[in-house]
């Protein structure tokens, strides 16, 4: 059996194999919403892990984005479930204004209000999705 490690990234638990490491643990912050009334703030929550070359990077806002990431450009799309939710899983070659591949879904709850953005790099769809199947609400 493969050993794991739990991970709290706001209101996401991920379970994920032990070789995935954090070398930016979760942490979360209260940051400005760009484009809002002055003051308005939300809660960014995030956390990066590393697996070889592989990168993982989880953003949880609640309740709003923060701000816009930058430009997306999406080279193919494909199927995929978070949550139990149907999602689309994106293979980039911009990301937030970068020419990068990586593959990346969002997913936004009503219950609790949340914006949930998931992203790879170096990550087969196959490892991706395994990835996602083992993110759940955290109690």
């Amino acid at each position: 059996m493969e050993a794991l490690a739990s991970w709290i990234v706001g209101i996401l638990m991920l379970t994920l194999p032990i070789e995935w490491a954090a070398p930016t643990p979760p942490a979360c912050r209260d940051v400005s919403v760009i484009h809002a009334p002055p003051g308005t703030k939300t809660q960014e929550c995030s956390a990066t892990f590393a697996r070889g070359d592989s990168q993982l990077t989880v953003i949880v806002w609640k309740p709003v984005v923060a701000r816009d990431g930058g430009p997306m450009a999406s080279v193919e799309e494909q199927k995929g479930k978070l949550l139990g939710k149907d999602v689309v899983v994106r293979r980039t070659s911009q990301f937030m204004g970068v020419p990068q591949e990586v593959l990346v879904t969002s997913l936004a709850l009503e219950s609790p209000p949340a914006q949930i953005l998931i992203y790879a790099k170096k990550t087969s769809a196959k490892d991706f999705q395994a990835v996602l199947d083992q993110v759940k609400l955290a109690k």
